[in-house]
């Protein structure tokens, strides 16, 4: 039996199946977050504008030549600018558009001048696979260079998109070295298979690339929000609890010291009574500012409820722990908060507690430093107050307010 292949009729084939494919993303991204809306429909139309291009080169021999090689060439250029304007979208990057459509912008005129005004079927196809390269390669730096972007589901869209580019790049090489190569559009060659399969690729893999992209980001997204106060964005409960106790066995497995501090802002509840809950949140958002430069990089923040905070300290015994509290707390009450316009004093009371050979459990050390607080609160607020069962004679530090 003898095969045939017909390169119009797979470009078709193919179109068919990347409308399909857009389709099913237009589905897909209404189960997704709405930040990721903006990105998701440059990413469909690159999509739906690739086969676009493919269905018009296809008309070469009914439609004119200046529509179907200009039209059909800007399609394709345009649907590569999509892509990367999607992955910038993605990542939050500064829009460098403007360097995008200049490109689609050079392959229109490309196409044009050189498919009808002086026609050069060689130097036309190298000049617009060097352009539509040089599009794709936007694409491929973005995944693998721009800030913020990770994960392993990015390797997917890098690598069809990457191996799309360098196929482009092979073609334009080809065409420069030896011109009769292809000789037209639809001629029955490696350099055309390869090239057409670009168009039936990307759109199918890249966009199952993306898709999990958008799903990785979104897991991590849901890891970080049962993790992080969403008020604060510094650790919540559930977190602290789990990180209280890998602290603990650190601690105890390399025989360091470990400290825990929970503070308390005073008088919190006259701010949301007098000046709103509006108020109050912005005044529990400047106090973790606040607390946070005076810790070290391998200090924990975290949120127990309420205006009350906790540090845990790795490597820290009583005397360092005291210390860093002071400079907390008089960091801290240095000068008032500014909270939509109003000026409020402001003070804290920390209670210091280090790790004992009786703590069996986070919960304990936790108490012991939630009681010492306490301690503070009674003994006038403003006070750094450290637990005794620490070993530490419970020294009050700081002036009452």
């Amino acid at each position: 039996m003898n095969w045939t292949f017909d390169i119009r009729s797979a470009l078709l084939m193919g179109a068919l199946l990347t409308v399909v494919v857009g389709g099913i993303l237009m589905l897909a991204s209404r189960s997704l977050p709405p930040s990721y809306r903006a990105s998701l429909r440059w990413w469909v139309a690159a999509t739906l504008m690739l086969p676009a291009s493919f269905v018009m080169l296809s008309l070469r021999e009914i439609a004119p030549a200046w529509f179907v090689i200009g039209v059909g060439n800007s399609l394709m250029a345009s649907s590569f600018a999509c892509y990367a304007i999607a992955l910038e979208e993605f990542n939050g990057l500064v829009r460098r558009h403007l360097y995008l459509w200049l490109l689609v912008a050079a392959v229109a005129a490309v196409s044009v001048w050189l498919g009808v005004l002086q026609p050069n079927l060689p130097l036309r196809l190298a000049l617009v696979a060097l352009l539509s390269a040089s599009l794709l390669g936007r694409s491929v730096w973005i995944i693998y260079r721009a800030p913020g972007s990770e994960g392993q589901m990015r390797h997917i869209a890098g690598a069809v998109l990457g191996l799309s580019a360098g196929i482009l790049l092979y073609r334009a090489l080809t065409m420069f070295v030896d011109p009769e190569r292809v000789t037209g559009l639809f001629q029955l060659g490696h350099v055309q298979v390869l090239t057409y399969a670009v168009g039936s690729v990307l759109p199918v893999v890249g966009t199952l690339g993306f898709l999990l992209m958008c799903t990785e980001r979104s897991q991590r997204e849901l890891e970080r929000a049962a993790r992080v106060d969403f008020l604060t964005s510094c650790y919540n409960r559930r977190a602290i609890d789990e990180l209280g106790l890998r602290a603990i066995a650190g601690a105890r497995r390399h025989g360091m010291p470990l400290a825990v501090l929970v503070l308390d802002v005073d008088h919190f509840k006259r701010i949301n009574d007098e000046l709103g809950h509006a108020v109050g949140d912005a005044a529990l958002v400047e106090s973790v500012a606040r607390i946070r430069e005076e810790l070290r990089a391998e200090d924990v923040l975290g949120r127990l409820g309420g205006e009350e905070f906790i540090v845990l300290m790795p490597n820290t015994d009583m005397a360092s722990a005291v210390s860093a509290a002071e400079r907390i707390r008089e960091g801290y009450c240095s000068q008032p908060l500014l909270m939509d316009g109003h000026r409020r004093a402001v003070t804290v009371s920390i209670g210091v507690a280090t790790l004992a050979p009786a703590d069996l459990q986070f919960s304990q050390l936790l108490q012991r430093a939630d009681r010492a607080m306490y301690a503070a609160k009674n003994a006038g607020r403003n006070l750094v107050m450290a637990d005794a069962m620490s070993g530490w004679e419970a020294p009050l530090l700081g002036a009452t307010g």
